[in-house]
């Protein structure tokens, strides 16, 4: 099995499903703005920045074998993002208040399990990210 040359195509979808992940409660809850802006405003960068973050990733991990870029310079900013990605999102879900979270009603009771989701998403890209850098080192 190749992983520098699979790991680009898997990190692109790890940071899409990150982003995807992310910006669920966006797309799919209606009506609660306040709780909301609570929600993705919670931690020091808040969710909002993580999505970005994954977004660009998207676009970092699929032009990492195109040529422009020394991969090892590439290979280390995607293990940076992975880092980012993980250390946010876990600072993130850990501030997110209780009071909001458990504000919403009784039908968006599937966000109880969406932080720690992000979170998951989030080692998939460090993972990969890894893995990219591990492969192109040796």
């Amino acid at each position: 099995m190749n992983v520098r040359h699979l790991a680009p195509r898997a990190g692109a979808i790890a940071c899409l499903a990150t982003a995807l992940a992310g910006a669920a409660p966006f797309l799919l809850i209606d009506g609660h703005a306040e709780l909301l802006g609570d929600y993705y405003g919670a931690g020091p960068v808040g969710l909002t920045t993580i999505v970005l973050f994954a977004a660009v990733g998207v676009v970092a991990f699929a032009s990492a074998e195109r040529g422009n870029v020394d991969p090892v310079t590439m290979a280390g900013g995607l293990v940076v993002l992975g880092v980012v990605l993980v250390v946010g999102s876990a600072l993130w879900w850990l501030a997110i208040d209780e009071t909001v979270l458990y504000s919403f009603p009784q039908e968006y009771r599937w966000l109880e399990w969406h932080p720690p989701v992000v979170v998951a998403a989030s080692i998939a890209v460090a993972v990969v990210g890894g893995g990219y850098a591990r492969a192109v080192l040796e």
